[in-house]
């Protein structure tokens, strides 16, 4: 038996994870819903303070950490 690289596992965990959220979703214990119009208001505001009080390099991993996500829900994985 060959044993998993760490991408491979961390692969697995996040299928779990998923089938997990899938599971919960068709039971009805966990509603998705779309941010209402204050809500995406309230956390533009905070983002702005945080950026202001963030360095340059914590800026950029945050969109590095935002881009990735991006990407991979394109993928859809």
């Amino acid at each position: 038996m060959v044993a998993k690289t760490s991408r491979e596992r961390e692969h697995e965990a996040r299928q779990a994870r998923l089938e997990h959220v899938r599971e919960q979703v068709s039971s009805g214990n966990l509603v998705i819903r779309q941010m209402t119009d204050a809500e995406r208001a309230k956390w533009a505001k905070l983002r702005v303070v945080l950026d202001d009080s963030s360095t340059s390099a914590e800026r950029a991993g945050r969109a590095a950490a935002i881009e990735g996500r991006r990407r991979r829900a394109e993928r859809g994985s």
